[in-house]
């Protein structure tokens, strides 16, 4: 499996889309704080607020997560690469899939940390970028300005990297079933929308919330900041964990009935 994981991690470093997705992500987290930072200063008018936060992680993970999945998964049926491999087995092909899988969703998610640390280090201003506030990373900033600890934000920044990991797994079933990245690509960003009307329509019934607590939907750029609790960190560490393996599992389940063309 081990060869598989490096194949799959070679076929991803010379993909042009996964390089493109990542400098874009890099470019988005750097004008998404100096955005942010200038909506703190007054520079952006607060009602302009909304626009800066389309370049959040939130948005930019749901729209380049989708796309690694599909590239990772729907490229290997596409170009017929899953011939050569599916003697080793299915299982093996899939715990390959999940094991880059993570690797580049934390990739992903590291341009936003940086950044975050940065705006710490450099101890700017963020306090009136309130309306902008849709990243962990973002509030962390403005969380540091308070007793925050170095450890609390380390579990902060791995949260936000597992429960993102948590949220963009329903994309690997997906994947395996259609094999097609664009249908992948365009599912992930509409469901990353959806899920937050879905929160608004929980929230009205109680067994309905009880159960989206269980997923990686429920936990929010605020839940998992560094001035949340270790037991909501935790837990949304665990949850969004869970919740990939169960996606994983799924997975395997339809991957097993495919028919290998």
């Amino acid at each position: 499996m081990c060869n598989l994981i490096k194949a799959n991690l070679f076929r991803m470093g010379k993909s042009a889309g996964v390089r493109i997705a990542f400098l874009v992500t890099v470019l988005a987290a750097a004008l998404y704080y100096v955005a942010a930072h200038m909506v703190s200063m007054g520079d952006i008018a607060p009602e302009q607020a909304g626009t800066v936060s389309g370049l959040a992680d939130p948005m930019i993970l749901s729209l380049f997560g989708a796309l690694f999945v599909g590239l990772l998964i729907g490229s290997d049926f596409e170009n017929k690469t899953i011939h050569g491999a599916i003697g080793m087995g299915r299982t093996k092909i899939l715990c390959g899939y999940l094991s880059v899988y993570i690797i580049g969703i934390f990739l992903l998610t590291i341009p936003y940390i940086i950044g975050s640390i940065v705006c710490i280090a450099a101890e700017t201003d963020m306090s009136g970028a309130g309306g902008a506030a849709v990243s962990t990373g973002l509030i962390n900033v403005m969380c540091s300005a308070g007793d925050i600890s170095i450890g609390k934000l380390i579990v902060s920044y791995l949260a936000m990297a597992v429960v993102y990991m948590g949220q963009i797994s329903v994309c690997i079933p997906v994947a395996v079933k259609v094999k097609k990245p664009i249908v992948v690509t365009a599912f992930g960003f509409f469901f990353g929308m959806v899920t937050a009307f879905l929160a608004t329509v929980v929230s009205k019934v109680e067994m309905l919330e009880q159960i989206y607590e269980l997923t990686p939907f429920a936990y929010s750029a605020g839940s998992i900041a560094a001035c949340a609790s270790y037991g909501d960190l935790l837990k949304g560490i665990i949850v969004s964990i869970l919740f990939t393996g169960l996606m994983g599992i799924l997975s395997w389940a339809i991957f097993r009935r495919t028919e290998i063309k």
